[in-house]
């Protein structure tokens, strides 16, 4: 038997097999007898809402919590029988627990193991097949100095508001922050076209905290002449305008169909081409120096402004950076091809174009230093998901929803068109964007710890000093050997491998390589084949492991989470283990998804299983009696649902034949 593995060679399944050499010693380590598992479940849901400047800087879309990550790392080398208060002592504590280890992480998506791991100490090594996870990782292991980045931010933003606030006409005691727009699109049944929208709600003051506060309750639109109605009722039904009555609540856009006014004949986005329709501009909203946000209707200084970007565009696009290349036809998510749209061009608007080439240019043209043109790219390269042609709307907090607030491209039926030079308002501005990147270098943040005496968790400001230890991060498919002999043995290695149930996050970070010229990646994301999914899933993480196997000094296990409701996936994970001569000396279950808020589902995990294992020299096997009933009983008060159920089986039916204590 053959398989293709992504590096491109052919192999026989005989030469996967690396002979492991044995250690003169095996230890075992803390995490292969007592982890607590309940109270970091309690404390990954606390640290939730926490924001780390760290990671801030740039979005991924898979990030394992950084307090479960924290405390793998500390009891992957403490010995067993440290108590647990010891245990939390070091927890808390901002010492290098880790000072002297090198630890690995194979699929270093956003960085948080190395991170974490450089935190307590450790020289920390990663790669992974993605450009863009090499360029968030790099800024989040060596930030720049914050208040020197904030200067060359400063003069990048006084070069754009030279050069381009005329795409954004002010009046005397306003400026436009948001552009509110909705799609005129073709039936493709009568040929009538009209507009798509879900209701006739612009924005409105629910009386939330953390909203915007208003003049009015409700703003709303005519769909027929685009007039905007300020109520002051929030229990208005309905507006009357150009002769008719329209309930404000009912729109041409639902059950996830565009129903045309004239024939009443329903259109998906696929048969209309939304993505690619003509836009309908409702409205400006403002913010004013003495004064509560405003909306207005669009005026012709606006149009004129529009019609002139497209002409700029048009003369400066071959001067200036810009997105290139199609969205690939051949995709997990046909999004947002199905939308009309083939080119990551067509995504942006004109003005979005300008702004954004022209900022990258001045940074390519004027900052000389690699390490501060680095980091003001990451910075553009974060805005651009708040500044392009799918982002929405919070109608009852007033804020905009960028792309990717879900995992993956959503067409909201109200577009909003970001103004991107606004200073002091705005979610996603450049400004912002900088600010947020030059917050990085700090390393003071408030998370939580578990208090043994309340036995609850409590906040705990931490203050992690930056200190210049080693890192090394490569793009490099995992499965690949490493030729970097100087830096291949490792201490420890913690990661979360790309799922069976595979989630194309490189098809989302696309968008943002697509303008670095960085389409490709370095190798074939690690997903099931269709002919032989196990076999081909396992084999392939098998050489991962393997390789981890052959760089390892010491005897520390190996740790890494994974969660799946599909009994194939932990089989592949079985294939794994057994292709690189592994045992499992423990597994733990751990809420880390819960509350996910949009992304929740029923049918979802919430819960992943950590995996301890080594490979099996000073290992003997023993009968693996921990049970579904009591990993649940364990966990109280917190609750497992149907498919953590069912994922926690399949984990366990994992580990039954392959389990093993350390001598």
């Amino acid at each position: 038997m053959t398989l293709d593995i992504a590096a491109g060679t052919q192999l026989r399944f005989a030469e996967y097999f690396t002979e492991i050499p044995s250690e003169p010693e095996t230890r075992a380590t803390l995490i292969e007898s007592w982890f607590p598992a309940r109270e970091l479940s309690q404390l990954i849901a606390k640290d939730r809402r926490v924001r780390d400047p760290a990671y801030a800087a740039h979005r991924w879309w898979a990030r394992r919590p950084p307090a479960l990550l924290r405390a793998l790392l500390i009891a992957s080398v403490l010995p067993p029988g440290v108590s647990a208060q010891e245990f939390w002592r070091r927890y808390a504590s901002e010492e290098h627990h880790l000072a002297g280890k090198t630890v690995y992480d194979p699929f270093m998506g956003g960085g948080s193991t190395l991170v974490e791991a450089q935190r307590l100490g450790a020289s920390v090594m990663g790669s992974d097949v993605d450009p863009m996870s090499v360029r968030i990782v790099k800024s989040e292991l060596a930030p720049v100095d914050g208040n020197e980045l904030r200067e060359y931010g400063k003069v990048l933003l006084a070069h754009l508001h030279s050069e381009l606030s005329w795409l954004y006409p002010s009046e005397p005691d306003a400026e436009p922050l948001h552009y509110f727009s909705i799609a005129e699109v073709q039936c493709p049944s009568c040929s009538a076209t009209g507009p798509l929208y879900r209701n006739l709600v612009l924005v409105r003051d629910p009386k939330k905290a953390g909203a915007v506060v208003r003049d009015h309750a409700i703003t709303a639109f005519c769909p027929v002449c685009s007039k905007l109605h300020n109520l002051k009722s929030a229990h208005r039904k309905e507006i009357r305008c150009c002769g008719k009555r329209f309930k404000i609540t009912q729109g041409t856009f639902r059950s996830g169909a565009y129903h045309c006014p004239s024939c009443d004949v329903a259109s998906t986005h696929r048969e209309l081409k939304t993505g690619a329709a003509r836009r309908r501009v409702l409205a400006v909203e403002e913010t004013q120096e003495n004064g509560r946000r405003r909306l207005r209707a669009p005026n012709n200084e606006d149009e004129a402004e529009q019609l002139q970007a497209v002409r700029e565009w048009e003369a400066q696009r071959p001067h200036l950076p810009h997105p290139e290349g199609e969205i690939r036809a051949t995709r997990s998510d046909e999004r947002p091809r199905s939308y009309g749209v083939n080119k990551y061009e067509e995504l942006f608007t004109p003005r979005q174009l300008l702004v954004l080439g022209h900022a990258l240019k001045w940074i390519r043209d004027n900052v000389q230093a690699d390490d501060f043109r680095r980091a003001l790219e990451l910075a553009i390269s974060n805005a651009l998901a708040t500044n392009n042609r799918l982002c929405g709307y919070a109608t009852d907090y007033g804020r905009l929803s960028a792309l990717f607030s879900v995992r993956g491209y959503s067409l909201p039926a109200l577009t909003v068109e970001l103004n991107p030079l606004h200073e002091t308002a705005g979610r996603g501005t450049i400004a912002a964007c900088i600010e947020r990147v030059a917050k990085s270098d700090t390393g003071e943040i408030r998370r939580h710890i578990w208090d043994a005496q309340t036995e609850q968790p409590r906040p705990n400001l931490f203050s992690f000093l930056r200190k210049n230890q080693p890192f090394w991060v490569e793009l490099k498919n995992a499965t690949s050997a490493s030729d970097a002999e100087a830096l291949e043995k490792i201490d420890v290695a913690i990661f979360d491998p790309p799922y069976f149930d595979f989630i194309a996050y490189d098809e989302l970070s696309e968008f943002h390589r697509a303008w670095f010229g960085e389409l490709d990646l370095a190798g074939d994301p690690l997903l099931p084949r269709s002919e032989e999914p196990v076999e081909s899933f396992g084999l392939q993480l098998g050489q991962c492991l393997s390789e981890m196997v052959n760089r390892a000094r010491g005897s520390n296990p190996f740790a890494f989470t994974y969660h799946s409701a599909n009994p194939d996936a932990w089989r592949a994970v079985g294939v794994a283990l057994d292709f690189a001569g592994l045992v499992v000396t423990k597994l733990w279950p751990i809420r880390s998804d819960g509350h996910m808020g949009h992304h929740s589902n029923p049918g979802n995990c919430e819960w992943d299983v950590v995996v301890v294992c080594r490979p099996k020299a000073g290992t003997a096997a023993q009968e693996f009696l921990d049970e579904v009933s009591l990993w649940v009983s364990n966990m109280k008060p917190l609750e497992v649902n149907a498919a953590d159920i069912r994922n926690f089986n399949f984990a366990i039916d994992m580990a039954r034949s392959r389990f093993a204590k350390v001598f």
